[in-house]
Formats: C-alpha cells, structure tokens, sequence
C-alpha cells in the first residue's frame, strides 16, 4: 500500500497537466492533499480499497479520498509535539486549503474531502463533517 501514495501523485500530476492546471500553489497544495489524506488512509483505516478523486468545481479544486471506514472517531487537525514525527499532516492540509471536511459513506466508508483555490489563494474555512444525508450537497 505504501507504493500507492507516490502512484497518486503521480497520475495527481498528469492529470493537472491535462486540465491545464498551471498555477503552483494550487499544484503543490493538491500533491500535498494527495499525500497526506492516502498516508492517512493506509495508516488509521484498515481499508484494502482507497480511492482519490480530483476534479474541477468553478474556481476550486475538489480533492477527495475515500476509504472502506474505520475508527469512529472523525479525522481532524491537531498540534503534535515538538518531537514527535507523526500528527501533522491534517494540520499541514488545512493550512493549504479554503476547506477541509469528511463525509461518512452510506456503505460504511468514509471520504476526506479539501478544496483548493484554482488560483491559489488560501482563505481556510476550517474542518467540516458532513453526515450521509448531506453528502450530495458537499462541496
């Protein structure tokens, strides 16, 4: 599974290549998303299947990964320790994004969603969680 975070960004890039999604912060900001949300997925779900999605919503960037579910509790940034080497990588994200949330799945998944300004801008909004019965009007 490990392997798979470097594929993800990987195709992460081409894929922006294709939609001609130049700008840098909005790049680094997704490979970023990318990264830490799968890192995340390996690490705390026991999930065989994880999926990422991008895809352009008006001026944002929607970056989305899904897993098979997990612990109850719902993912949110906090500050680690000055030595510890794990428990930043939801606050890195946040701070990289205009939105960062998590919506639990009908089947039992759960998908961590954050969006990203196409234009690079960065005015965070904060972590929202989303139920099943408000996952359609996600952003």
């Amino acid at each position: 599974m490990e392997r798979s975070v470097p594929v993800c960004r990987h195709l992460a890039r081409l894929w922006m290549d294709a939609e001609d999604i130049t700008d840098d912060s909005t790049r680094s900001a997704a490979l970023l998303v990318i990264s830490e949300l799968m890192t995340n997925a390996i690490i705390h779900t026991n999930s065989l299947s994880i999926t990422s999605r991008l895809r352009k919503a008006g001026g944002w960037l929607l970056v989305e990964v899904q897993d098979e579910g997990g612990p109850v509790f719902v993912p949110h940034p906090r500050r680690a320790g000055y030595a510890n080497e794990y428990g930043r990588g939801l606050a890195l994200v946040a701070r990289s994004v205009q939105a960062l949330g998590t919506r639990l799945e009908t089947d039992g998944g759960r998908t961590v969603w954050a969006r990203v300004s196409l234009t690079g801008s960065r005015h965070a909004e904060g972590f929202q969680q989303y139920s099943p019965k408000d996952q359609r009007s996600s952003p």
